[in-house]
């Protein structure tokens, strides 16, 4: 795992406006230790979210995917297994803190699919 690309990340998850500025998580696609491709999770939607969505209705891109979709703009899809996934999630560690502390970024079942599908080398992701 390399930290200086979690470090980079969970800058991106901070600065990320999340969904409701909260689930505020950031993904990135490494080859050979250097970041290709970064992605946030919003409400804006991709068709690789319809197809590798945890359900049908859902209308929030997670992180994971798009990462994958913006690393798709550097390397083919082939170059991917040779790629490293990186997933980062931000949050307050109570209701009364101003600062943002590390939590669990454990894909969900459709990122796990994409994950699977796209045949990374490795995923790295937070816990808390």
């Amino acid at each position: 795992m390399n930290n200086k690309i979690i470090e980079t990340l969970t800058q991106l998850a901070i600065d990320n406006p999340g969904v409701r500025n909260q689930f505020k998580m950031a993904a990135g696609v490494a080859q050979r230790g250097n970041l290709i491709a970064t992605g946030i999770n919003s409400h804006k939607t991709h068709p690789l979210m319809r197809k590798f969505g945890k359900n049908r209705e859902s209308i929030c891109i997670h992180a994971e995917i798009d990462a994958i979709k913006n690393s798709l703009k550097v390397v083919s899809e082939s170059d991917l297994s040779k790629c490293d996934l990186y997933i980062v999630r931000v949050k307050r560690p109570n209701t009364n803190s101003t600062d943002w502390v590390q939590g669990l970024a454990r894909p969900c079942t459709g990122c796990q699919r994409a994950i699977v599908a796209f045949d990374f080398k490795n995923v790295y992701y937070t816990e808390d």
